[in-house]
């Protein structure tokens, strides 16, 4: 199982010739909800699991970016798998898009472990605010005139497909995904603005441990868009029903974005409350107060329908 990732990852790297540089999206929490960007996880929460996240980025600079996820999973044990669905809400200045995706994931047990292949496929609303752009010749003295012929002086939208393949394993010892999201068909138009869906491979990787009584689980998570790659690299320490932990995003000075601090709280059975925050590590902590991100996540804990899932499902070992 183990080899098969590892090929498939070296593949995509050889067919897209993967360059060093650095993404603008990011997460804090990506270890907490990993859903919300692989497919293939559907289910392993072993019950229905619900997440809400929101993360803004780079606060006290103008316009910065904003992210909203939601998200429903569950197993589904009859088919070999799971089900879910994803909404998102992506704000960057002038630029919003909105996507609604539906996903499902079959689950194949080994003898040193399991896999799931999942494909989550959707639609994506674009829209771009011309009233919230100037140009240096352009006329406002109450009304927007850019005086250009490309850029709108209003608002608009388009639509384009949306979809996501995913793959997830799972042993005794340590979790592995990888994902690639909109890699072809990835063109949609505004009007007369052409624009490309963002193409995003990542890998990711954990490891929990237990050592004297405390959960640890560092992890790893690995993404690009074809021409850049970014890094992030996390320790996370749970002791009863509270956790917290450490992150580094980046790899070398060109790439060193940012440290952050987790923090969350098991608040009953149901729910979980995460919070992280990023101190920024460039030039931007001068304009910006950091970042923030919260996640809550309702887990029904209680058996669906008919059946069982692969017995490792059932490790208990999630923050």
């Amino acid at each position: 199982m183990i080899r098969i990732l590892a090929s498939l990852i070296f593949t995509i790297c050889l067919v897209i010739n993967c360059n060093y540089g650095q993404n603008v999206l990011q997460s804090s929490l990506y270890m907490i909800d990993i859903y919300k960007d692989n497919p293939a996880y559907a289910g392993f929460d072993k019950s229905i699991s619900a997440n809400f996240n929101y993360r803004t980025q780079w606060t006290g600079v103008l316009e910065h970016p904003t992210q909203i996820n939601a998200n429903v999973h569950l197993p589904i044990y009859l088919l070999k798998g799971g089900a879910g669905l994803k909404l998102n809400n992506e704000t960057s200045g002038a630029f919003r898009s909105t996507s609604v995706k539906v996903s499902f994931n079959r689950v194949e047990s080994f003898a040193n472990g399991i896999l799931s292949i999942g494909l989550a496929i959707g639609m994506k609303q674009i829209a771009l605010d011309g009233s919230k752009i100037r140009t240096p010749n352009g006329i406002y003295d109450g009304s927007i005139q850019h005086l250009d012929p490309i850029l709108p002086n209003g608002n608009i939208s388009g639509i384009m497909p949306d979809w996501t393949l995913g793959f997830f394993g799972r042993n005794d010892f340590f979790d592995v995904g990888l994902t690639i999201e909109n890699l072809f068909f990835q063109a949609g138009n505004l009007d007369q603005i052409n624009f490309q869906n963002t193409k995003k491979i990542s890998f990711y990787g954990a490891m929990p441990l237990l050592v004297n009584g405390l959960e640890i689980q560092p992890s790893l998570y690995i993404k690009s868009n074809t021409l850049q790659i970014q890094s992030d690299i996390s320790v996370l320490v749970k002791s009863g029903n509270i956790f917290g932990g450490l992150g580094l995003r980046g790899f070398n000075k060109n790439s060193f974005d940012a440290l952050s601090f987790i923090g969350g709280i098991r608040l009953n059975e149901h729910y979980t409350l995460s919070y992280g925050y990023d101190y920024i590590l460039n030039e931007l902590s001068n304009f910006s107060e950091g970042t923030h991100e919260i996640n809550i996540n309702y887990n029904f804990n209680k058996l669906i329908g008919i059946g069982l899932p692969p017995e490792i499902i059932y490790n208990p070992r999630h923050f």
